[in-house]
């Protein structure tokens, strides 16, 4: 039908009006052609293949996001203990956090991270609007190689952090624990990138512990062992392609698998199968956090605030003050902050975010941190380390508190049956992370027979 076919259907004529001679009558107007809505309607309707499938219950009907590997890890879950994860429902934990601990410092644990935030980064700018927006040198970052980043807003706070691969020349993947994708286009105006959250497309899952090595050799990742710390390989096993790691936040040997979520459940089942002689235990989410939090390794979310998240502008942090100093590269090329970064280097900080050690053989819970003069700071992340017996946590602390003599302590409420008890415990700032191994680093990456 041609254009003015269509639009003769949507007006309709004019009524007939008689023709009047009476010479004392006065001409009416002739009526106005009315709009055929009907027809105005059809023309407009849009093509169904434009948009998504109306699903048939509301939206608001189903509230729990779940993983690739949901079901598998509930099938190893005796505790029924769950949390949430970036919107996911996954496993807190499965056994008991003692035994997954045991497998993670002498064995190996395997856990589902597929909730971590995953970008895809391509195109022939992909590499220029990388350097402008993280804050270290990308030059010497080749193909299958990690480093950790951090990117910043002009004011140099924080926006978050992450681990950026290199996949190929022009093809990059970001992956956060957050997300940042309005920041990152808003950012990419006038660079010829693409960024895409691939987030659902990509399953993946942590492999960590001393005998992790051992275990996917078992597995059939023929040369694993030859594997650098950051850096990463594709692998082929039994038909399936995974791109393998070696990174992770256990302070230890340890690998991360990036799958297709069809082929996640496959690659779960025999590293579980594969793994028996070697000790491996399904973890959950509370041990990943006493690893990190043993490791030193700070949470975005929960050990600071990114500065488009902080409602009190002051509560945001520069990479000095959060110990991301070494990811700082002023002397390269212009990103985003880095005047900013060079008056900030310069000033003493504002707060500094430490490891502390608390002298109590059990569990606790607390928040301030206190020294003579009143509160010194406050501990965003704590946990018990069943490797060194006492109480550990990240604290952000203003610089007195670590000025040297000072004392600390923390206070918490300890529960006595129907009573409360108010106990006062030594704490005391390390000058590291609480555990990170040697093995980490090692290559060829130890390698045990199979018992």
């Amino acid at each position: 039908m041609s254009d003015d076919t269509k639009l003769n259907s949507i007006v309709e004529p004019p009524p007939l009006v008689a023709d009047v001679n009476d010479a004392n009558t006065t001409p009416r107007p002739p009526p106005v052609p009315r709009l055929n809505l009907a027809a105005l309607d059809e023309i407009s309707r849009a093509d169904p293949a434009l948009f998504e499938d109306r699903r048939a219950d509301p939206p608001f009907s189903r509230q729990v996001m779940t993983t690739p590997l949901h079901f598998y890890v509930a099938s190893e879950s005796l505790t029924n203990l769950w949390c949430n994860w970036n919107g996911y429902t996954v496993a807190d934990q499965l056994t008991s956090l003692d035994d997954e601990y045991a497998a993670l410092r002498h064995g190996a644990a395997l856990a589902d991270i597929s909730p971590l935030v995953k970008y895809r980064i391509s195109g022939p700018d992909a590499l220029a609007w990388l350097r402008r927006l993280v804050t270290g040198n990308l030059v010497s970052l080749s193909v299958d190689e990690i480093i950790p980043v951090v990117f910043c807003e002009d004011r140099g706070l924080v926006v978050g952090d992450g681990l950026l691969f290199r996949l190929g020349d022009s093809e990059f993947r970001l992956v956060t624990e957050e997300r940042h994708l309005a920041w990152f286009m808003d950012s990419a105006i006038g660079h010829n990138v693409r960024i895409e959250d691939v987030s659902k497309t990509l399953a993946a899952m942590s492999l960590q512990g001393p005998l992790s090595c051992a275990v996917l050799s078992e597995a059939g990742f023929s040369g694993i062992e030859n594997l650098r710390c950051y850096t990463a390989h594709w692998f082929n096993v039994t038909g399936m392609p995974v791109y393998v790691s070696r990174s992770g936040n256990s302070g230890d040997l340890g690998y991360e698998l990036w799958v297709d979520p069809d082929d996640a459940p496959a690659f779960w089942l025999r590293l579980l199968d594969k793994g028996k002689a070697y000790g491996v235990k399904a973890g959950g989410f509370a041990l990943r956090e006493i690893a990190r939090i043993e490791a030193g390794i700070p949470r975005a979310g929960v050990d600071y605030l990114g500065a488009f998240s902080a409602v009190d502008p002051q509560s945001a942090l520069t990479p000095f003050e959060l110990g991301f100093s070494a990811l700082v590269d002023l002397n390269g090329e212009h990103f985003t902050g880095r005047e900013a970064l060079r008056k900030a280097k310069t000033l003493p900080p504002r707060y500094i975010l430490a490891t502390l050690a608390v002298d109590w053989s059990a569990p606790l819970t607390f928040a301030a941190i206190r020294d003579g003069s009143g509160v010194a700071g406050i501990a965003t992340s704590t946990g018990f380390s069943h490797a060194l017996g006492i109480n550990l946590a990240l604290a952000t602390l203003r610089p007195a508190a670590i000025a040297d003599g000072a004392v600390l302590h923390v206070q918490a409420e300890v529960r006595e049956e129907l009573s409360l008890r108010v106990i006062s415990a030594a704490a005391r700032i390390l000058a590291g992370p609480a555990v990170l191994l040697p093995a980490r680093h090692l290559v060829p990456a130890p390698l045990v027979t199979r018992r």
